[in-house]
């Protein structure tokens, strides 16, 4: 069966579209910061952790932070990187 190297091309560049797009999401995004670079390197986030610098820094924070209870999923008073990965990544209005 012979492939025409367009397909492969095109194969190629659609999963490192989808493989730079896992990374890029890891490290978090413009709109907020990876939940290790706040967290720094702990497992569980603390509200007063969110200062008020990185509220500035990144808008959505602020968002996080009115609506802790709804992120904090397991309801601990502290936020994991499952649940702050949710709730961050939620579509809003």
């Amino acid at each position: 069966m012979f492939t025409s190297p367009r397909y492969l091309l095109l194969a190629v560049a659609v999963a490192g579209t989808a493989l730079f797009a896992q990374v890029a999401s890891a490290d978090g995004n413009k709109k907020f910061p990876s939940f290790d670079s706040i967290s720094g390197g702990d497992k569980m986030l603390a509200r007063d952790e969110v200062t008020p610098k990185l509220e500035k820094k990144y808008p959505a924070l602020t968002d996080l932070k009115e609506h802790w209870e709804d992120a904090d999923m397991d309801h601990d008073g502290n936020i994991n990187q499952h649940e702050y990965e949710a709730f961050m990544t939620l579509p809003k209005d």
